[in-house]
């Protein structure tokens, strides 16, 4: 948890020259999210009508790209192919931070050709693994919600959410440093991987941890949008908010336990730097 803290206070420190390399993809991602089909999961978990829950409904409220209609889909496929360009800058200025203790995006978008493949490829392989977890745990709550004895459907059914978001983080967990090995190091991408996995087997734990916490905190926010706030706009705003919190978090955590763990001196902690 230890990095989670650092970064949560890092992101706030420097919000106003990160914000806008998250805030982007974080609107299309907003758009692409299905508050009708959460409104609906919820009311049928919450008021004990188990048989309203259906697998379509299920999969639109967890998928990034919700599958609800062709306009979610686009603006789901937008949000990600968005997040390739945005995220090879970020991780370029907090290169730079950390390196130099400037706070600056001059010579940042030279590192753009630099980083965009490693990052598209890396973003690539973390839509397939979020999608198809969404379809597993779409799956298996439908199947579940099944049961008969409503007693037993409820604890299997949060079970299985708990169960399947920490396998979930475990998994993104085991590349978590990946991206930045392969734009700090050269390495070619699976000498990146090899030396990536030995550096964070012995925070992976951690590492899930705060990544559970803050995908919780996310998932009931915007529940209690979608439920309480009459209007779209709201739920819309606090999308885009919780989406851009949650990507400069990932991010800025990543760089900061990868610096950590290589043990590279990070000169942004320096005193006489602002």
């Amino acid at each position: 948890m230890k990095y989670t803290v650092q970064s949560t206070k890092y992101v706030l420190k420097n919000w106003i020259y990160l914000f806008p390399f998250a805030v982007i993809p974080a609107l299309f991602l907003a758009f692409s999210t299905n508050e009708v089909s959460i409104v609906r999961v919820l009311k049928a978990v919450f008021y004990g009508k188990l048989s309203d829950l259906s697998f379509p409904d299920l999969f639109r409220a967890i998928s990034i790209l919700s599958f609800a209609s062709w306009r979610s889909i686009v603006f789901g496929i937008i949000g990600v192919i968005v997040i390739v360009p945005c995220v090879a800058l970020l991780m370029a200025i907090l290169d730079k931070h950390f390196r130099i203790g400037k706070r600056t995006w001059n010579g940042v978008w030279g590192k753009l050709n630099d980083n965009f493949l490693s990052t598209f490829c890396y973003t690539v392989l973390l839509l397939a693994i979020y999608e198809t977890w969404a379809l597993l745990l779409s799956a298996l709550l439908f199947f579940l919600s099944l049961i008969s004895i409503k007693v037993v459907a409820y604890i299997l059914m949060g079970l299985c959410f708990v169960g399947l978001h920490v396998l979930l983080l475990y998994a993104i967990g085991s590349i978590y440093l990946w991206l930045p090995c392969m734009q700090l190091t050269g390495f070619r991408a699976f000498e990146a991987l090899h030396y990536s996995n030995q550096l964070v087997a012995p925070i992976k734990w951690g590492i899930v941890g705060g990544q559970f916490v803050g995908i919780l905190f996310v998932e009931c926010v915007l529940a209690i949008f979608a439920c309480f706030v009459p209007t779209g706009i709201a739920f819309l705003v606090s999308a885009t908010v919780l989406y851009a919190g949650l990507l400069l978090l990932y991010c800025v955590r990543m760089q900061i336990a990868y610096f950590d763990r290589d043990q590279i001196e990070r000169v942004d902690q320096v005193r006489y730097y602002r």
